[in-house]
């Protein structure tokens, strides 16, 4: 698969629609809340080629696994996922993302990955991995305790990323993240 499997334009579009519509919804909020799903609705992996990429960097570690994403927002990650991964489950509690998922990528879904709307937590004890993985950069000590009922090995991808090249990161959002 090339960076080019999902086109870009329409995908651009929908997510600037998603955030417009949105965009402070008492709707969504209630939802949020009913749910008890915490989550800033920003999605960290937007683009084909990022998903690709870090992907590759994580082939060495999930190759051959079954892989949870917690958190997955559109499913880019795990569609790319899909190329190293025995199978990938991607966990993702928004609906906003949920319907972006459908309209976006539906068409090129490998079949070795299921995306999964709801919480977590709805899960747990019905889906188990060998690495269970999120990549965010809020909410990071809930998301690594939630990942940690879904597979004995948990990745926190922006943390290892930043570990492997602390230089080419914002030094203030270094700091940051780590009392994220």
């Amino acid at each position: 698969m090339t960076n080019s499997q999902i086109d870009e334009k329409p995908l651009k579009a929908l997510l600037d629609e998603a955030y417009e519509a949105f965009d402070g919804s008492d709707e969504l909020q209630a939802y949020m809340k009913r749910h008890d799903v915490e989550s800033a609705s920003i999605l960290t992996v937007t683009n084909d080629e990022t998903a690709s990429l870090i992907a590759a960097y994580l082939a060495p570690l999930i190759g051959g696994k079954t892989v949870v994403e917690i958190g997955g927002g559109i499913g880019l990650l795990a569609f790319h996922m899909g190329l190293y991964a025995e199978r990938v489950y991607c966990i993702e509690a928004n609906p906003i993302w949920s319907s972006c998922f459908i309209a976006s990528l539906l068409a090129n879904k490998p079949k070795r990955v299921s995306y999964l709307f709801g919480s977590a937590d709805e899960f747990e004890g019905q889906i188990h991995g060998d690495v269970a993985l999120f990549c965010t950069h809020s909410g990071i000590k809930s998301m690594k305790a939630t990942a940690t009922k879904f597979a004995p090995v948990v990745l926190d991808v922006y943390g290892e990323l930043i570990a492997s090249n602390p230089d080419a990161f914002n030094p203030t959002a270094r700091r940051l993240r780590a009392i994220a």
